[in-house]
């Protein structure tokens, strides 16, 4: 193997689809499920070996994987695998907490993962190793985001990562591709095999029409606000576009 990547973040960030970009890629292996390799520390040569075993046996040059909580451990990756890079994907912390309310009816729950995960990123942003790729910017300006992701982590661009959804993948152990209602568990998992197998589409800020003026109150602003900031995103406007609390089912988004 030439290149070993992993794609890790906040869950909901648009970790799934560029995993689907990296999957398109004809000299890229990547397991298509979430192997949680080395997020428990006693087992990770029992579980890093058969996926490295595969990976060298597919006859590819590069390896990728994704499974956003490695975020959590990034020392132990560099541990097991000297050569490793990482892709930590970022998205607005307020689009994240909306997509948590399909999953888990609990805005603030989604919210406070994305402020503990993305403070792991925001220490990494100077590491040599580390590339942060913004969902946004995926979304705005996909090729050009991809030939930069390429280009850190040593591994040429191809054209047909842009056309990732024309080959239909199976993720997560699915059998079919079915748009689940997104609920935690089969339905969650359903969804993001869904999803990621579409066109990649521009859910920025749809926080405004899936959050009520009640949840986006309860979400601690005074904590996610530096760190939107840090990020590069504009946060002065905290105010929702829906005019009951009611979450309109129709304008959920479709992102992983």
């Amino acid at each position: 193997m030439k290149t070993y990547t992993f794609i890790c973040g906040c869950g909901h960030s648009g970790t799934s689809v560029l995993a689907n970009m990296f999957a398109a890629h004809p000299d890229v292996f990547i397991p298509l499920r979430e192997t949680a390799c080395f997020y428990f520390p006693d087992d990770v040569d029992a579980n890093w070996q058969p996926v490295h075993e595969a990976a060298r046996s597919s006859g590819k040059q590069h390896f990728a994987e994704k499974t956003p909580k490695h975020i959590m451990r990034l020392a132990t990756i560099r541990e097991a695998v000297p050569r490793a890079r990482f892709i930590l994907m970022v998205r607005d912390g307020r689009d994240v907490a909306a997509s948590f309310v399909k999953r888990s009816g609990s805005a603030l729950s989604g919210a406070n993962r994305w402020l503990r995960q993305n403070r792991v990123v925001l220490a990494e942003r100077d590491a040599s190793d580390v590339t942060i790729a913004r969902y946004e910017d995926l979304v705005a300006s996909p090729e050009q985001e991809l030939r930069r992701i390429c280009d850190s982590i040593g591994i040429p661009f191809h054209d047909q990562m842009l056309r990732f959804h024309e080959t239909e993948r199976l993720w997560f152990g699915e059998e079919e591709i079915r748009k689940g209602s997104g609920v935690e568990g089969k339905e969650h998992r359903a969804l993001r095999n869904w999803q990621i197998n579409q066109p990649i589409f521009d859910a920025r800020g749809v926080w405004r029409n899936i959050l009520s003026q009640d949840d986006i109150d309860t979400l601690p602003r005074s904590k996610m606000a530096p760190m939107l900031a840090a990020f590069g995103y504009d946060n002065d406007d905290w105010r929702s576009s829906r005019e009951t609390t009611e979450v309109d089912a129709g304008a959920t988004q479709r992102l992983g």
